[in-house]
């Protein structure tokens, strides 16, 4: 079992946070019922109120939660949805208030756990677990509880990675001839996901699937959170000044700046371009230094950016918009993170 975290040792600073608590879910049930109702008063004030009570008693849980239900409620009941990007997670109990929760045990360690609120949604309600990295979630009902573990991915799955498609949203990157870097980056990424998904022993992150504006961010702590062998950003490329010109070819980023050897920013980098010029037939323009891009920069595991061809080269856009094109690109990006794989990332 997990180290407890103490907040209020003395019983009757649990008495006086409980009052508290009652007192914001007083007020927010008073405002009305919204979308999602948050009292004003942390969740995990209450937990470590229950952890006081129930320590004097032998009854702390040996899973990382344990959240007592209401009589009859299933596990097909409850809704449990998770989001690595943000690493929160929310639970969703139906037929019962925010008040519920004043009542009714809530236990666990707070060792993984940042933020913990507690609300309420049409006639059901929330748990929104915020967690200081990403974990995949184990849940179990058994005897009128909901058990809870947070799981780090890499030991569940023989491989994690993170694949990004660059831009998205309202950061479409280079626009060329009508056609927006966002939509190829997605097409590619859609196609590279056909050949990842057929992994079970694999857990595979995608920064975005649709078109989305995330956060540069988001983006390289999704791979620093889940520990991930690899992390794969997929772009296409455009001359410095937007111009059109002959200029095309595939490159690859990586971080100059961290160790070159071994399992390495570089070597992950020139995997990816010798396997996607293998498939593609593109122009070799090598590989290129990018610890000036934030991504690469910040990204603790090893990274490589796949700049894909050129939107300023008629020609090569042409290919590059084309669904045909784009899963051969798919492909050599796919055979490089396998041949990465099977040489030790």
């Amino acid at each position: 079992m997990e180290k407890i975290i103490k907040r209020g040792s003395a019983l009757a600073m649990g008495v006086l946070t409980l009052a508290v608590i009652l007192t914001a879910v007083w007020l927010a049930e008073a405002r009305g019922s919204q979308e999602y109702e948050k009292p004003d008063v942390s969740g995990l004030s209450l937990m470590d109120y229950y952890n006081a009570q129930a320590e004097s008693d032998e009854e702390m849980p040996e899973h990382h939660m344990r959240i007592e239900l209401p009589e009859g409620m299933a596990q097909e009941h409850i809704k449990i949805k998770s989001d690595a990007l943000s690493q929160t997670i929310v639970i969703t109990i139906p037929d019962i208030g925010m008040d519920y929760f004043s009542s009714h045990s809530l236990l666990g360690s707070s060792d993984h756990i940042d933020n913990l609120i507690l609300g309420s949604e049409k006639e059901a309600g929330v748990i929104e677990i915020t967690t200081d990295e990403v974990y995949e979630v184990q849940s179990e009902v058994k005897d009128g509880w909901l058990y809870l573990d947070f799981v780090p991915p890499r030991e569940l799955y023989e491989k994690v990675l993170v694949i990004d498609a660059g831009h998205g949203g309202g950061q479409p990157g280079a626009i060329k001839m009508g056609v927006q870097e966002k939509d190829l980056n997605l097409a590619i990424l859609l196609e590279l996901k056909s050949f990842l998904d057929r992994h079970p022993n694999w857990k595979v992150y995608y920064t975005r699937t649709e078109d989305e504006d995330i956060s540069l961010d988001k983006r390289v702590q999704l791979a620093n959170k889940t520990h991930a062998n690899l992390f794969i950003s997929i772009h296409s490329n455009a001359t410095q000044d937007g111009t059109m010109s002959d200029y095309n070819g595939t490159e690859v980023m990586y971080d100059e700046k961290k160790p070159l050897d071994g399992l390495s920013s570089k070597n992950l980098a020139q995997i990816c371009l010798e396997e996607t010029l293998a498939v593609s037939g593109s122009r070799d323009l090598g590989l290129t230094r990018g610890n000036s891009i934030y991504i690469i920069r910040t990204s603790q595991v090893p990274v490589a950016l796949v700049e894909v061809g050129f939107m300023t080269n008629e020609a090569e856009l042409a290919k590059l918009n084309t669904a045909e094109y784009q899963k051969i690109l798919a492909q050599g990006i796919y055979n490089g993170i396998v041949r990465a794989l099977e040489e030790g990332f």
